[in-house]
């Protein structure tokens, strides 16, 4: 009889611990940060580089991008049907160009230092600096400003 008082208090106490761990990853996520509060990261967890700022897939689509930008600009610039394809070529380039610098990006390992940091800034705005060169020898000078504008804004 004892025995049988046992078992049964035994798999009471098992069940009970199945049952709180299988309400803590309810609650919080598998494993904390992925759920519980809010959702987002949590507090016990502190996101990797690069984590926690990855983007939908489609956005990082460079053609859709591009004829994002494109569509934007013919609309707000005015284009000329001879500015409409040299500005989609240099929007398509660009999308391009900032793709394989993402993907570059991504390809580092933690820790960055601030000598890393400061090579991706560069080439960043090297990247910007190309298009901008690009868009002002396409663009009229009064194009040019209203596309810094929006350059700017984002």
């Amino acid at each position: 009889m004892k025995a049988k008082k046992y078992s049964t208090l035994l798999f009471a106490l098992c069940f009970s611990i199945f049952l709180h761990i299988h309400e803590s990853n309810a609650q919080y996520g598998q494993g904390y940060g992925q759920g519980g509060y809010g959702g987002g990261l949590g507090r016990s967890r502190i996101p990797q580089a690069g984590e926690g700022m990855q983007r939908k897939p489609e956005s990082l689509d460079p053609e859709k991008m591009a004829n994002e930008d494109t569509r934007w600009m013919i609309k707000k610039l005015k284009l000329t049907e001879e500015q409409i394809p040299k500005v989609e070529n240099a929007n398509i380039n660009f999308a391009f160009k900032r793709l394989d610098f993402s993907e570059e990006v991504k390809k580092i390992v933690p820790p960055i230092t601030e000598e890393v940091r400061a090579k991706i800034r560069a080439k960043a705005v090297t990247i910007k600096e190309e298009r901008d060169k690009e868009m002002k020898a396409i663009l009229t000078e009064e194009q040019f400003q209203i596309y810094l504008k929006k350059k700017d804004n984002y």
